[in-house]
């Protein structure tokens, strides 16, 4: 998720990696402007996504939306992945 999105090649990377590993999983590239990513974090809760990637220029503005931090993202100050956690 980020602005502007196009032409990275996560999405063809991660794909192959799920299909290499037998997992039935997808990587979604979306572009998503900054004024709209509180509401693009609560479509990820909604919808069930299980984690989401993070790129320019949401890797500071996201942790504000998130539950909690690991301790390498707290010395950091950023965000690159999130995942849910059990309870939610």
């Amino acid at each position: 998720m980020g602005q502007p999105v196009a032409g990275n090649p996560t999405q063809f990377m991660m794909e192959r990696a799920f299909a290499a590993a037998n997992l039935d999983w997808r990587y979604l590239t979306l572009e998503v402007p900054p004024e709209n990513l509180a509401e693009a974090i609560a479509g990820l809760r909604a919808m069930g996504f299980q984690g989401g990637n993070f790129t320019i220029p949401h890797k500071v503005a996201v942790i504000e939306h998130l539950d909690g931090l690991s301790e390498a993202a707290e010395l950091m100050g950023a965000v690159n992945c999130i995942n849910r956690q059990p309870d939610g």
